[in-house]
């Protein structure tokens, strides 16, 4: 499966998925996303990239020299999800109020993997 059929069908087992990516950590630009609204899924993505860097920045300024295992904003309605997938992507997820942010980072959890492996496949070694 290609990276774009692992999101489409992770995306179709996530109630509410407005827009799953993978994305550049350091230029914040997609690299494959499936999206079921008109909403501009790039700019969520690089706006997640800015986020997901300052986090790391902000850990290393606190002597914590760990990876960021992960990053999660809440709205009203929408959850936020970003989970970095190797040293250079991370996955965002973005949903509505039809789940809840538990049932979105278990879905994660399960798919992470195919998620690493369809990257692998998309870039071999």
């Amino acid at each position: 499966m290609t990276i774009f059929d692992v999101l489409g069908k992770i995306s179709k087992e996530l109630p509410g998925c407005i827009s799953m990516s993978i994305v550049g950590l350091e230029d914040g630009l997609q690299l494959a996303s499936v999206s079921r609204r008109e909403e501009d899924a790039a700019a969520i993505d690089a706006f997640q990239s800015d986020v997901l860097r300052v986090t790391r920045r902000a850990l290393n300024e606190l002597g914590h020299e760990g990876k960021v295992e992960g990053v999660v904003l809440t709205g009203d309605e929408m959850y936020f999800v970003s989970l970095p997938v190797s040293d250079i992507f991370f996955w965002n997820v973005v949903t509505d109020g039809k789940t809840t942010l538990g049932f979105t980072q278990a879905l994660m959890r399960r798919h992470r993997k195919d998620i690493e492996t369809a990257l692998q496949d998309f870039f071999p070694h």
